[in-house]
């Protein structure tokens, strides 16, 4: 078979119980039937516990199931061999999940080793083990307005219960959101844009932004006018210096005139106290900031060195993604002397050996390395921009608090100059007059400055109003063109996924569904349903064919048209739901027998059933006894 990716696909179940194994099955490409005889006999709990160890949110357990320890799920994600591992827990929601990077027998002999545990939702800077799992299958993650879709919302849509009504598309949960069904369906079929989602979500940020700063910037002008209405912010810099030269000639003057009247040598009592202690301060504060400009420097080469690290990462995961197509395309390297001793060398065996050593090799075992390497390498890069994220706020954090300490330092070099020059005495008239025309003009500039930064807060809001609407412009604009190419592969691919489900129904056998057309079938994630011939009011018996063949459809559909991010995997648990005769369901089992063995592409179908056709007995396609009521599948 063909493998092409996204894909994901069971090799092996394991559950156990106090330590033992309660089940162990493997697990094979394309159809696998689990059977019993008669209903009760475990296969629904089997269903239920696949889909809670590949990432499924469990919220009601089966008695059976609740009493067991943990699974283990050995799974190939594009190929690279995974091993997940959850803890059962009865009552808990958003359980985490162990991931390791290989098969399951080495995860299991390694013990701790090697595992990496994630939690369900990502929390700080830590990954989920959804954002690992979309990553090894190269699925996009997708924003949500409440959320990001995780690994249990893709689930279910690749998961038929029994639970969910048969009108529905997707599995049954509490809270359910329609954009976020929206948002699971467009990811599989491969019409989500990654762009759309984020975008319409910052469109909605910017157009509040610009009303409220809309808001603040009309109030502001009401408020001026209605203060002063000839108010003027043009003539403000040239008032400021005609003010602020009229302050200065009058304080020269007032320091000639007290040069001139007292004597440098007298100086009143305890001043000399006062300059010390202003002495003293100052050289506290410039103390102060050379630690502080020390530390800042150390910071600037902290993050200068941190971005050299981040760029050769960077370069690593391009170099390992090199070096793995370039191993596939160039295939084992083979010698024909040992290296060592220069004696000739025998060929293995096989193809499954490596021809100098002889240890066994594996397409798995290389992938699963490759993707154990790239996503230590991605974390380290995620890490090393989370710590260059926090010295950045130090360092801004650190040149704020010398700017202050500068500012605080430039006062107490004034003053101290001020005191060491000038020595208070009675003033004459001239200088008491000059005195009050200082006071007038320090009136004057608190005003000017009021001014000034009331202007600067008018044109700050301008600039912003501007700024914000021209995003706001070219986001539309951009939202606009990618709506309208998405539609259009969308349009493409829903046609396909009608198309093959009504291929499906055409080979029910005779029912009150009648001849379905191509363009009869519609559905709809945002509104959770299908539609047949623009009807609903078929036998609860056909809405499940309807249902069945459309999951189906979906997993067929993704291994003709490549843009699909459907991982080829689905499992169904209501094969005979809600009345189905023993005919119909043997024929829908036929009808998915006979698609898969058509299809080149790599998948895998995992249905339930407590009425197997008679031709799957003895053949490839079934996983483990036939379940009976002395023999149930969970041994518990």
């Amino acid at each position: 078979m063909i493998r092409r990716d996204p894909s994901l696909r069971l090799l092996r179940l394991v559950v156990t119980k106090s330590g033992k194994s309660a089940y162990d099955e493997v697990f094979h490409p394309g159809v696998n039937v689990i059977r019993s005889e008669g209903n009760s006999r475990g296969k629904s709990t089997i269903a239920d516990l696949i889909f809670f160890a590949l990432g499924g949110d469990l919220t009601e357990w089966k008695a059976e199931a609740g009493s067991c320890d943990q699974t283990f799920a050995e799974v190939a994600t594009n190929g690279a061999v995974l091993t997940l591992r959850r803890e059962i827990s009865v009552g808990s929601r958003q359980v985490p999940m162990w991931v390791y990077f290989g098969a399951l027998a080495d995860g299991i002999e390694s013990a701790a080793e090697g595992w990496t545990r994630l939690p369900y939702a990502r929390t700080g800077g830590k990954e989920s083990f959804s954002q690992l799992l979309f990553r090894t299958m190269g699925i996009p993650e997708v924003p949500t307005e409440d959320a990001n879709i995780t690994m249990h919302q893709l689930l279910r849509l690749m998961y038929v219960d029994q639970m969910t009504p048969v009108s529905a598309i997707f599995r049954m949960e509490e809270r359910d959101s329609p954009y976020r069904r929206q948002a699971v369906g467009d990811v599989l079929c491969g019409v989500l844009d990654e762009r759309i989602y984020p975008s319409q979500i910052r469109l909605r940020q910017l157009d509040k932004e610009y009303g409220e700063t809309s808001g603040q910037f009309s109030g502001l002008m009401r408020v001026l006018h209605r203060v002063d209405e000839s108010l003027d912010f043009s003539d403000l810099l040239s008032k400021t210096a005609q003010t602020e030269e009229s302050r200065r000639k009058a304080l020269d003057e007032i320091e000639q005139l007290r040069g001139a009247r007292y004597s440098s040598d007298h100086k009143p009592s305890g001043e000399s106290a006062v300059l010390g202690t202003l002495r003293r301060d100052l050289d506290k504060v410039s103390r102060d900031i050379v630690v502080l400009q020390r530390d800042i420097d150390r910071l600037i080469l902290a993050i200068e060195d941190a971005d050299l690290l981040i760029s050769d990462l960077g370069k690593n995961l391009v170099q390992i993604r090199q070096s793995q197509a370039t191993g596939k395309s160039l295939g084992p390297l083979t010698f024909s002397f040992c290296p060592s001793c220069f004696s000739p060398i025998e060929g293995a065996a096989d193809g499954h050996h490596c021809h100098l050593c002889k240890s066994e090799l594996g397409e798995a075992h290389d992938l699963s390395r490759y993707a154990r390497i790239r996503n230590e390498l991605e974390m380290q890069l995620k890490e090393s921009r989370e710590l260059q994220k926090t010295r950045a706020i130090d360092r801004d954090a650190l040149q704020r608090r010398l700017d202050g300490l500068q500012r605080i330092r430039s006062a107490l070099s004034d003053e101290l100059l001020d005191r060491s020059r000038h020595y208070l005495t009675e003033a004459d008239a001239r200088i008491e007059v000059l005195t009050r025309s200082v006071g007038y003009f320090d009136r004057e500039l608190i005003d000017l400055d009021r001014d000034r930064r009331l202007a600067a807060e008018v044109v700050d809001l301008a600039a912003q109003k501007e700024r914000l609407n021209k995003e706001l412009s070219e986001l539309r604009r951009n939202i606009a063109a990618w709506t309208e190419a998405k539609e259009q592969r969308q349009s493409s691919i829903y046609n396909l996924i009608s198309r093959i489900t009504a291929e499906i129904l055409a080979g029910d056998i005779p029912s009150d569904i009648e001849p379905v057309q191509s363009d009869g079938v519609r559905f709809n994630f945002r509104e959770n349903e299908i539609v047949v011939n623009e009807k609903r009011g078929y036998s609860a018996s056909s809405r499940t064919v309807i249902k069945n063949a459309f999951h189906l459809a979906m997993l067929f559909a993704s291994c003709v048209d490549v843009r699909m991010k459907y991982p080829k995997f689905l499992l169904i648990d209501n094969i005979e739901d809600k009345g189905m005769t023993p005919a119909r369901s043997h024929q829908f089992q036929r009808l998915i027998l006979k698609m898969s063995n058509d299809t080149e592409v790599e998948h895998q179908i995992i249905f339930t059933t407590s009425m197997p056709d008679p031709i799957l007995e003895a053949s490839p396609y079934t996983v483990g006894p036939q379940y009976s009521a002395t023999r149930k599948s969970l041994k518990v």
